[in-house]
């Protein structure tokens, strides 16, 4: 064998930038694609008028969108990857021999100009907000799909997903706060007031927010505790995000992971709303959002909730063998009486109103529960009567079963799984939304906007390619065949070579 040696790592060459990248490269796809010079105009208020040079605000953008694109961790390593990246360097616009700007560049101008608010222009509503550098980009990302026809917002989705923090587990101490009010709260106690005034009840005591002890991390103290079925307990964020059919995001809203989702909900969900407006029909959500408060809004906005199937609750009986079949014990509720009749046909009447809950009580008479059969198992021995409650907006969240009967349900809610769970797999795995190596809730959010904004990005690409494409095999096919016409019952067509 004949050892060879590099000759050619000093040789010198003429090369020209553009012809190294190839066609069908993800980043000349998007450059194709996304017109960045709106950068300029959202980043002209942050800039003074004099004094040294700085470094071109795309540049610093496009740096981030390689980050969060190819999913590194750092931006220390997306620098060093662009040093000897070609096509990292031709989609900033930088030479194989122009330096890159340093790796806390960015960190700088985030502190100084871009973690600022701007007054902009909505590029689809037209209305003028204040709102942080990142969410504008977001939006003017998102409105590019939407001039070129992507979006499908009638029927939309949403889930959260729990990002990591940047804060050990292991750094924590224990704080008291505040229950939080429900934003709901008011029109919930003017319903049970109108509810016990109307049934001649008792008014319930209003709601007394109580201290509570939580688990506070003194590394990031924005973020919460977060324990879900098989997850280790971590602290970290939640991202409430919400998608379209096509699965372009429309919005995110970052809360801390020890809030439900169903609190978290109407915030995100107005967001999206006050964008798109009528144009959204339904909405497709899982079982943590299936509460009467949630079914009650979405109605009164006439948009139709779909939401799955869940199983009762209530605690289950264990069953040994020896056990006899347990008797089905069906209560009937009556709503023109407002009673529920039992299987012996005794009622059960109202008796009060939680504010809390939003739920009445429904107590049988104990002189009826004494002579009746069913005693041993409808209620325990140490009780005297059967007791029901049912929540004041329970006609809402009937309407919504009915509607997970229908077509309409079986045609739209599938689509979930194809949609925001594809998001979430491919953020997770690709565009690193696992966790986040930022530190404050503004930050995550800001984190948040740019990383959905660069996935919407690439849809945009991968979707003007693929239009590009079905454009041109038809162009194909028009000038090489000609029209077709019949001659004597036969079908003749002309070629064209």
């Amino acid at each position: 064998m004949i050892s060879k040696t590099n000759h050619k790592a000093y040789e010198m060459s003429m090369i020209i930038l553009e012809n190294t990248i190839p066609e069908n490269h993800l980043l000349r796809k998007v450059d194709r694609s996304i017109d960045f010079r709106f950068i300029y105009e959202l980043v002209e208020p942050l800039y003074a008028q004099i004094g040294r040079p700085s470094i071109d605000p795309i540049v610093l953008f496009k740096l981030l969108f390689i980050n969060h694109l190819y999913g590194y961790n750092s931006m220390r390593r997306t620098i060093e990857e662009t040093k000897v990246n070609l096509a990292y360097r031709w989609f900033i616009g930088y030479g194989v021999e122009d330096p890159l700007p340093h790796f806390s560049d960015f960190s700088k101008n985030y502190t100084r100009k871009f973690s600022q608010s701007i007054e902009v222009v909505h590029p689809i509503t037209g209305v003028l907000e204040t709102k942080t550098v990142f969410a504008a980009v977001f939006d003017r990302i998102l409105a590019q799909a939407f001039t070129r026809g992507y979006l499908r917002p009638a029927h939309i989705y949403m889930d959260s997903t729990h990002i990591k923090a940047n804060a050990n587990k292991n750094k924590a101490t224990e704080a008291y706060v505040m229950e939080e009010r429900k934003a709901y709260q008011d029109a919930l106690d003017q319903e049970c007031d109108a509810y016990s005034i109307r049934k001649g009840l008792k008014l319930a005591k209003p709601v007394k927010l109580k201290p509570k002890r939580i688990k506070l991390s003194s590394v990031d103290p924005e973020c919460g505790l977060f324990h879900k079925g098989e997850h280790e307990k971590q602290f970290a964020y939640s991202a409430q995000t919400t998608c379209d059919q096509n699965g372009f995001v429309l919005g995110v809203k970052v809360n801390p992971a020890n809030l439900h989702d169903s609190v978290t909900f109407l915030p995100a969900f107005d967001e999206v709303q006050q964008v798109f407006g009528e144009m959204i029909r339904s909405v497709g959500v899982d079982a943590g959002y299936k509460t009467p408060s949630i079914a009650k809004e979405l109605i009164e906005r006439n948009v139709t909730a779909l939401m799955p199937y869940t199983r009762p609750k209530g605690p289950k009986k264990k069953k040994t063998k020896t056990d006899e079949p347990e008797l089905k014990l069906n209560f009937r509720y009556d709503p023109s009486a407002d009673v529920y009749h039992c299987p012996y046909g005794k009622i059960l009447t109202p008796r009060s109103v939680s504010k809390a809950t939003g739920s009445v009580l429904y107590r049988s008479s104990s002189k009826d529960c004494k002579t009746c059969p069913f005693r041993d198992q409808c209620f325990t021995k140490s009780a005297s009567s059967r007791t029901l409650t049912r929540s004041l907006w329970q006609d809402h969240s009937n309407e919504i079963e009915m509607v997970r009967l229908t077509q309409y349900h079986t045609q739209y809610y599938p689509l979930r799984k194809q949609t925001i769970e594809r998001i979430f797999a491919d953020g997770k795995e690709k565009q690193g939304l696992r966790y986040t190596r930022y530190r404050g809730l503004n930050k995550v959010q800001d984190y948040m906007y740019l990383l959905f904004a660069s996935m919407n990005m690439k849809k945009i690409a991968f979707w003007d390619a693929r239009k590009a494409s079905l454009n041109l095999i038809k162009t194909y096919f028009i000038t090489l065949l000609a029209p077709i016409s019949m001659k004597k019952g036969r079908l003749i067509v002309q070629v064209n070579f």
